[in-house]
């Protein structure tokens, strides 16, 4: 997929931002349940938190879908990026956040159960927690929250953005402020080895600092982004994790990962090539066609990247059976599955359909032309 017209005209950089930072560490911590595979650091901070900071932390990533839009509202507020604050402190991110009314974290909600609506291609009520329309399409955006306590919440301003002030300071004072610390020079080193690669197009930008492919849903909203800043992180490892709020991107990029590849002299991952069709891979990319719900898969994926739960509702059969039509599609090459944030995001594998159109596109043309040859020697 070619980058959009208006890629020459994006700005791109590399920054270290606290606010942003935060940002992805809170969301990683959201996920980092025992079981997970997130950095050792992070599972054991999550572990160690109190019963009602976890609460907290829950709650708040709990009511703007899957991709956990509440949390970086805040943070896109205070304008991390702005000249005058992309070297700000995180005590001066907080003094912003108590400047503010407790009505705009009201907004703020709002906005971040849009955007999950959204994702849903679904339209939301006017904001309202007593409206049963209002409840019930919040409850389909909900993870780790409860509708009963995402409308109690809703409902007093005040007390949300006390909440939300404090999950930051909280998880701050709990040892992710000493740990960004410990950790800064190795950021810094990680924003001056990219500051040449993240001035390349974008794709080829995104794959030398996070070492994959962007997903073809982030290509596909490139036409709306004006601003892009990639920032490290040192938690990642190879999740993707990024906050997509035109005409505002943020791509968070592992650093370490990034240092290591930078400085061995290894080179970007290449652009994604089509694969050669053995007989034996077309015959299971042609297996994996032919089945009615898995063509439903794919064409719902058509319409841009999806996660699982996405799915399953849709096609309205059992999430076990989705899951193997999945994998079978998955194997067959036929869709692409993008980890983040702890979540499967599963796409089409353009490439390979292009590539199988093709093959079939020869094969056609080799037919004719024997056929055109018969003719002949029958002449």
């Amino acid at each position: 997929m070619s980058e959009p017209e208006g890629s020459a005209t994006r700005a791109q950089s590399v920054a270290v931002s606290i606010p942003l930072d935060v940002v992805c560490v809170l969301s990683l911590l959201h996920r980092a349940v025992p079981e997970s595979h997130f950095a050792p650091w992070l599972v054991e901070t999550r572990q160690n938190l109190s019963p009602e900071l976890r609460e907290n932390l829950d709650l708040l990533h709990g009511f703007s879908g899957e991709r956990l839009y509440y949390v970086e509202e805040p943070a896109l507020a205070f304008g991390p990026l702005d000249a005058d604050r992309a070297n700000a402190s995180f005590e001066t991110f907080i003094a912003f956040l108590l400047t503010l009314p407790a009505g705009e974290y009201i907004r703020m909600a709002e906005r971040a159960i849009r955007r999950a609506l959204g994702d849903l291609g679904l339209a939301a009520p006017p904001f309202d927690p007593t409206d049963p329309a209002w409840r019930q399409a919040v409850a389909q955006v909900l993870t780790t929250a409860t509708l009963d306590e995402t409308a109690a919440l809703l409902a007093d301003p005040v007390r949300l953005k006390r909440r939300t002030i404090d999950l930051y300071v909280a998880i701050w004072e709990e040892g992710y402020g000493a740990e960004f610390e410990s950790t800064r020079p190795m950021l810094e080193e990680a924003v001056r080895l990219a500051q040449q690669p993240a001035k390349r197009p974008f794709r080829e930008a995104f794959m030398i600092l996070t070492g994959q492919k962007p997903p073809s849903s982030l290509l596909r909203a490139l036409e709306e982004v004006e601003q892009v800043s990639f920032c490290p992180s040192d938690y990642l490892g190879s999740d993707l994790s990024y906050i997509l709020a035109p005409p505002l991107l943020v791509v968070d990029f592992g650093a370490p990962e990034f240092i290591l590849r930078a400085t061995s002299g290894a080179s970007a991952p290449p652009p994604p090539v089509a694969p050669g069709f053995s007989e034996g891979g077309l015959l299971e990319v042609t297996r994996a066609l032919a089945d009615p719900t898995r063509l439903r898969i794919l064409g719902f994926l058509s319409g841009g990247e999806r996660y699982a739960q996405e799915i399953v509702s849709h096609v309205g059969i059992a999430q076990s059976a989705v899951s193997r039509h999945l994998s079978q599609l998955e194997r067959a090459g036929l869709i692409e599955v993008n980890p983040r944030r702890g979540l499967k995001f599963y796409s089409v594998n353009a490439d390979l359909l292009d590539h199988l159109a093709l093959t079939f596109r020869t094969r056609a043309e080799e037919v004719r032309a024997s056929m055109r040859g018969d003719a002949v020697t029958r002449s």
